[in-house]
């Protein structure tokens, strides 16, 4: 398995044929073309593409209905696994997501309510996170016995294998016990769509040992230790940040604020590998004819760098599919975020989390709320 992810192509969804043949239905995927900043036409293409990659799906198309008409007109053709639902309004990518979550009309919100009702299986959308999270919280709800909903992403490494980071920008502020819910979901979606066995789980932290790190850091990893096995974690302690990229472990923990930091910065990574690069091979004559030769190897390691190879980034904890896009995707990263809500649907990911979660529960009965025994009593950090 090579660091880009296998798992969000159409050929590792037809591991899933026979969990097809038991749907009544093909996958239904409404697809938010409104948002994003790239244009309503690359969501659109994206969808199209989608469609010729994957089958048994159907995606629904969630926007102004003129442009999308408008769209197709000039192709002169729309696939008929193609259907629209019109929505007036769009999310702007700075307005307050409790005010967007309020707009029913808005392309994000009539996506999501499609999920709610149950005539569609999964929203992806490249718009407003924080309008996303908030309406997805506000009209999905929260899946049993979770208290906070992150968001998961994915990372190569040197390793050869992915790594899973949760939680990457929907909650900043978070508590003992919100890190260790996020440690069963993560562990979960590990296993059952990254088909990684009895996933390592590590907390992010700025030093190896329990006692490193702030009062919120101590207390999650004091958590993990005691209760991992009742929760089937394989939790191997805190890790630091230069952890990260070698694979040593599958799962990383952290709150919103240090992912969300962290997903950015690798982010100019791929930027700065490749600038130094063109700039480099412009020295000289043997620059350029060692560039040239280096050229196809750096190729494929910068393709496991690129976002748009990954897709898009799960909302977990909410009760329905959720994906969100970066706000600049290409055609290849919403297609490749649409086909990866087609793989979290037909594993049933939903049903899983919920599978998972209910051990939170019967740990919080055993250890009197386990939410109010673990706060604040470290102060500082080492």
């Amino acid at each position: 398995m090579t660091g880009r992810i296998k798992y969000y192509t159409s050929r590792w969804a037809a591991k899933w044929n026979s969990e097809l043949e038991k749907r009544k239905h093909p996958v239904r995927i409404a697809l938010d073309v409104s948002s994003g900043e790239t244009g309503i036409d690359t969501n659109i293409d994206a969808a199209v593409e989608a469609i010729s990659q994957a089958q048994n799906l159907e995606i629904i198309l969630v926007g102004q209905e003129n442009k999308i008409d408008r769209y197709f007109a000039q192709k002169h053709f729309r696939p008929q696994e193609i259907s629209i639902v019109n929505a007036d309004d769009i999310v702007g990518m700075d307005e307050k997501p409790l005010q967007a979550a309020k707009n029913k009309n808005n392309s994000i919100v009539k996506g999501i309510d499609l999920v709610r009702r149950g005539d569609s299986d999964a929203f992806v959308s490249t718009g407003n996170t924080g309008a996303i999270a908030a309406s997805s919280m506000l009209r999905l709800k929260k899946i049993a016995n979770i208290d906070r909903t992150p968001i998961l992403t994915v990372f190569p490494t040197m390793a050869g294998h992915p790594i899973a980071m949760l939680d990457v920008g929907a909650n900043v502020d978070c508590k003992p016990h919100h890190l260790l819910q996020f440690a069963v979901m993560g562990a979960t979606y590990a296993q059952l769509i990254m088909e990684i066995d009895n996933p390592r789980v590590g907390l992010l932290s700025i030093g190896e040992e329990p006692s490193k790190g702030n009062a919120v850091t101590k207390n999650t990893n004091k958590l993990l230790s005691k209760f991992a096995h009742k929760l089937d974690l394989n939790f191997v302690g805190n890790i630091e940040g230069r952890d990260i990229l070698t694979g040593f472990v599958d799962v990383i923990v952290c709150d919103g604020f240090i992912g969300n930091v962290l997903l950015k910065y690798t982010e100019s990574i791929f930027s700065l590998v490749k600038t130094l690069f063109k700039k480099g091979r412009r020295i000289s004559v043997l620059s350029i004819l060692g560039g040239l030769l280096l050229y196809p190897s750096l190729k494929r390691t910068m393709k496991d760098f690129n976002y748009a190879e990954y897709g898009g980034a799960p909302l977990l904890g909410v009760d329905g599919n959720v994906v969100i896009g970066h706000g600049t995707s290409s055609v290849k990263a919403v297609t490749n975020a649409i086909l990866l809500a087609q793989t979290m649907v037909l594993a049933n990911l939903q049903e899983a989390l919920r599978k998972a979660t209910e051990k939170l529960k019967e740990l919080d009965d055993e250890n009197s709320n386990i939410r109010d025994r673990f706060v604040y009593t470290e102060k500082g950090a080492n």
